[in-house]
Formats: structure tokens, C-alpha cells, sequence
């Protein structure tokens, strides 16, 4: 971990949306692991949840849209600046912490209920929170396919991860802008990159985060827990038609339709059995799709948010 360069490329990113974030670091009362939140705005609190690997100031693009909301942007434990787990879970025990995190993240910041946008391994997280304790989540937006969706595909470069002497091996040779740019595509945003659509300081921002903290190595040995080379997972994690039709909190699911973990099928097997969901398909967008469309997709989260339950 180098924290001071870690922080001068996320200072970029969020001086580029003209945005400078409050943050404090809070304890998770089921493992004691103390995460990052920023926090931006006022109003109503709308929790960030994202992916992996990530961290909390990937939603930098985004959040200056919503305007009367308050932000709060965790970096997942392990990721960014958070503390990492004590010990890696097994698939048992990350379905109890998913199940509580929202839980513990608001309990943490002193608050009984929220709003939440999330993403892949954040919204895995955030589903199974929103089936075990329905009465945290007013709303909640999912950003494309969430983690352990049934029949969701696994991109080459999560199998190779998946592998733990592959994880070493890589772990000898800095991240580069190339195998960025690899990644970004596999995971559906190659228009968006040829178009220029996803900035430099963003991926300047992505490649200081994967060089001077330890988000890969903690994401990647939970990704090893997780899948398999072959391209599954493990079947206790996927998400069931039970845990999903048990969801009753008002969901929007903005789709990519060019998501490399799974486009409309995928898609329909995740949203179909919830009774408050709806599903809109984003042409030409990937995993991320905000990262595609920052203004439209932020426009339409904070319009669904708004939206009187």
C-alpha cells in the first residue's frame, strides 16, 4: 500500500468532476474491519456499492448528478483504502457478510435506512441485503449483471484470477495501461474506449488504484473463493430464483447490453422473478455503464431514486 500516491490519482479523478468528497472510516460490527466512505451532498443518503476490483471512487463520473441527495461511497473491505477481512471467507460465510453488509455500513454511519446503487460484486452484496433485511432499502438501482447471477458468464481474465498461482505470478509485474485496456474490453466497453468516451484521468485513476493499494490482491483471492477456471462458481453463492423473488424493494436494473458477464438472457434470468423490478437495456454500453453514458445513466438512477415509493 502507498496511501499518498494512491490519493494524488484519486485527487485527479475527483478534481476532474470538480468534486471533493468528506471521508471517514467506520467498523463493521460483524468482523470489525474498518471501511472508507466518502461522502458527498446532503439530503436523503444513498449508499455506493461497487464491483471488483474497484473501489468506492469509481462512481466519481456519476455523482455529481444528484443533486439533494447525500452520496456515500464505501470502498468494499480490502479495496481502496478499507481494511481488508481477517481472513478471506468461505462461500458460507461471504453469503452472511453480503447478507448484513448493508446493515453493518449503515449502522456504522449512525443511519437506519437508505437508498442504494450497486454494482457486480456490490450488488450480489446488495441483493442478498435487500432479501435479508428488506426494511434498510427504501429504492435500489443495479448497475448491469450482479456477481453470481445464474447463467452469468466469467471473462477470461476473472478465470485466469481465479487461479492462486496465476494471482502470484502477476503479482511480480506492475499493472499496465495495456492490460487495462484488455480488461475494460472483455468486460464490454470497447466502443466507449475507441469512442473516447471513458476519460484518461479515469483510467489513470484505475491504474493507480491497482499499483499502490492492495485491492487486487484482496479481490483477487475472493475471486479464487468464488470461481472456478472452468467459468463457474461456486453453486452456494448464486444468486437462487428463492432469494430473488423474495426481494421486494423497488428496483431499477441498468443493463449494458454489451456486458461481458451477460446480456439480455442473463439479464431476464436475474430480473424475471422479482416481483418490484423493472429492467432497461443500454445499447452499446459494458459492465459499467455508467462509465459509457455518465450523464444519462446518472439522470435516469436519479430520477428512479426520486420516485415516490
Amino acid at each position: 500500500m502507498n496511501e499518498p500516491q494512491y490519493r494524488e490519482a484519486e485527487g485527479r479523478l475527483w478534481q476532474s468532476v470538480r468534486i471533493q468528497p468528506d471521508e471517514k472510516m467506520i467498523p463493521l460490527a460483524s468482523t470489525g474491519t474498518r471501511v472508507r466512505v466518502q461522502t458527498i451532498g446532503e439530503g436523503p443518503p444513498v449508499l455506493f456499492i461497487h464491483g471488483g476490483p474497484n473501489s468506492g471512487s469509481t462512481w466519481a463520473p456519476i455523482v455529481g448528478t444528484f443533486d439533494g441527495f447525500q452520496c456515500l461511497l464505501v470502498d468494499r473491505p480490502g479495496t481502496g483504502l478499507s481494511d481488508p477481512y481477517p481472513e478471506i471467507p468461505t462461500p458460507e460465510e461471504f453469503n452472511e457478510l453480503s447478507d448484513g453488509f448493508v446493515r453493518d455500513v449503515l449502522d456504522g454511519l449512525g443511519l437506519d435506512r437508505s437508498q442504494v446503487v450497486a454494482s457486480s460484486l456490490g450488488g450480489f452484496m446488495a441483493l442478498r441485503s435487500a432479501a435479508t433485511t428488506p426494511d434498510r432499502i427504501d429504492r435500489m438501482v443495479q448497475m448491469a449483471c450482479p456477481a453470481m447471477a445464474p447463467g452469468m458468464l466469467v471473462p477470461p481474465f476473472m478465470r485466469l484470477t481465479s487461479i492462486k498461482a496465476f494471482r502470484r505470478f502477476t503479482g511480480l509485474f506492475p499493472p499496465s495501461p495495456k492490460i487495462n485496456d484488455n480488461i475494460m474490453r472483455q468486460i464490454g466497453h470497447g466502443k466507449s474506449l475507441d469512442a473516447g468516451r471513458i476519460p484518461q484521468v479515469f483510467m489513470d485513476w484505475y491504474l493507480g488504484l491497482q499499483r499502490h493499494t492492495d485491492t487486487m490482491e484482496h479481490d483477487g483471492s475472493l475471486i479464487g473463493m468464488a470461481a472456478s477456471f472452468r467459468g463457474g462458481f461456486d453453486p452456494e453463492l448464486t444468486l437462487t430464483d428463492r432469494t430473488l423473488s423474495s426481494i421486494t424493494t423497488p428496483t431499477l436494473f441498468l443493463w449494458g447490453a454489451d456486458d461481458g458477464f451477460g446480456g439480455r438472457e442473463v439479464a431476464n434470468a436475474v430480473v424475471g422473478p422479482m416481483p418490484n423490478a423493472r429492467l432497461e437495456m443500454v445499447d452499446d454500453a459494458g459492465h459499467l455503464p455508467w462509465l459509457d453514458y455518465p450523464t444519462e445513466i446518472g439522470s435516469r438512477t436519479y430520477a428512479f431514486l426520486k420516485t415516490e415509493a
